[in-house]
C-alpha cells in the first residue's frame, strides 16, 4: 500500500537554468543555487542541457534565441514525459522554464489547474512588442503569441483559472491581453493583512490542483536584493523608482495558507539574480592558482527586461 500511494505522489525536480529567455547568463547561476539552497529531496532530480555558449544567438520572428529556447522546451517536455510525475518542482533560469511544466501538468489534470502567477510582471507579451521570451510565457500557455511555442502546450490554460499575485508593472501591450482574457489579480498591498484575497478566489474556482510560478521579483528589492533590477550601480536610485513589493514572509504566509486549503502539484522558482555570487564567481576566475590571471573579462548583463 505503501509503494503504490508513493508512486501515485511522483514528484519531479527540475533544474532548467534556462538564461536565453531574459538574455542574461546570470540566471544560469541563480538556478544552480537555487537548487543547491532547496531543502533535500527524495524526489527525481534531472536537469535539462542548457549551454552558456553565447555563439550564434540571434533574434528570429521576433524573439531572441528563439531556436534554442524551442530545444529547451522541447528538451524540458521530454523529460516530464519520461518521468510522469504527479507533481513537479522546477528552479530556473527565466521565467520560460514553467512553460513545459505548466503545459504537462495541465494537461495531466484535465485543465482542473489554478495557476497562481506570482510575479511583479503579468508575462502575456508577444513577439511583436518585445523580443525577450519570458515575458510571453503566460500568453503562450493562453494560446497567445509563437506558433510553435503555443503549439507546444496541448491543452491550453482556462483563463479563468489565472490569478496574478503581487503584480504591480506592466506594459500596455501586456494590458491589452489582461483585459482581453479578463485575468484576475492582486496587488502587493492587498496581501499585506493576510491572505483572504487568494484564498477566497480559490475557493470560487474550486480547482483540483494549484501551480505556483513564483518569480522572485515580486518580492520587494529593498529587502531582497538579488533580482536583476537590484543592480548595484544603480540600486538607490531604484529604490526610490521602484513601486514597493511584498516582503518575503508575506509570500511564505500566502502559499503556506494555500498549501493548507488546496493541492498544490507544481511550483515553479524563477528569476533569481544573485548579483554578488555573480561578481564573486567571475573574480575567482580570474585569481592566481584557481584561474587565469591573464582573464580581464568583467561580468556582464543585459538591463532589458
Amino acid at each position: 500500500m505503501t509503494e503504490h500511494k508513493e508512486e501515485k505522489n511522483k514528484t519531479l525536480r527540475l533544474l532548467m537554468p534556462q538564461w536565453q529567455g531574459g538574455n542574461n547568463p546570470p540566471y544560469f547561476l541563480g538556478a544552480h543555487l537555487l537548487n543547491w539552497l532547496a531543502p533535500s529531496t527524495n524526489a527525481i532530480q534531472q536537469e535539462v542541457p542548457v549551454s552558456l555558449n553565447e555563439e550564434g544567438l540571434k533574434v528570429e520572428k521576433g524573439i531572441f534565441a528563439r531556436s534554442t529556447l524551442l530545444k529547451q522546451l522541447h528538451d524540458a517536455a521530454d523529460i516530464l514525459k519520461k518521468h510522469n510525475p504527479d507533481r513537479v518542482v522546477v528552479f530556473g533560469g527565466d521565467c520560460g522554464v514553467d512553460l513545459a511544466p505548466i503545459a504537462y501538468l495541465n494537461d495531466k489534470y484535465d485543465g482542473d489547474v489554478a495557476i497562481l502567477w506570482i510575479d511583479a510582471h503579468p508575462d502575456v507579451n508577444s513577439p511583436e512588442y518585445f523580443e525577450n521570451h519570458h515575458a510571453h510565457i503566460l500568453a503562450n500557455l493562453l494560446g497567445v503569441g509563437d506558433e510553435e511555442f503555443v503549439a507546444a502546450v496541448p491543452k491550453l490554460v482556462d483563463p479563468n483559472n489565472v490569478l496574478y499575485v503581487g503584480l504591480n508593472d506592466w506594459q500596455p501591450s501586456e494590458k491589452k491581453v489582461m483585459e482581453q482574457f479578463n485575468l484576475s489579480a492582486v496587488l502587493p498591498e492587498d496581501l499585506v493583512e493576510d491572505s483572504s484575497s487568494v484564498l477566497n478566489w480559490l475557493e470560487t474556482v474550486n480547482p483540483a490542483k494549484v501551480f505556483i510560478h513564483f518569480d522572485l521579483d515580486v518580492l520587494d528589492l529593498r529587502e531582497f536584493r538579488s533580482l536583476l533590477i537590484a543592480n548595484p550601480n544603480t540600486y538607490d536610485e531604484m529604490k526610490e523608482k521602484v513601486s514597493k513589493g511584498s516582503s518575503i514572509e508575506t509570500i511564505i504566509r500566502v502559499l503556506q495558507d494555500v498549501a493548507k486549503s488546496h493541492d498544490i502539484v507544481g511550483l515553479g522558482i524563477t528569476e533569481h539574480f544573485p548579483w554578488d555570487a555573480y561578481a564573486l564567481q567571475n573574480m575567482l576566475q580570474r585569481l592566481p592558482l584557481i584561474g587565469d590571471i591573464n582573464k580581464d573579462d568583467q561580468p556582464t548583463f543585459n538591463w532589458i527586461f
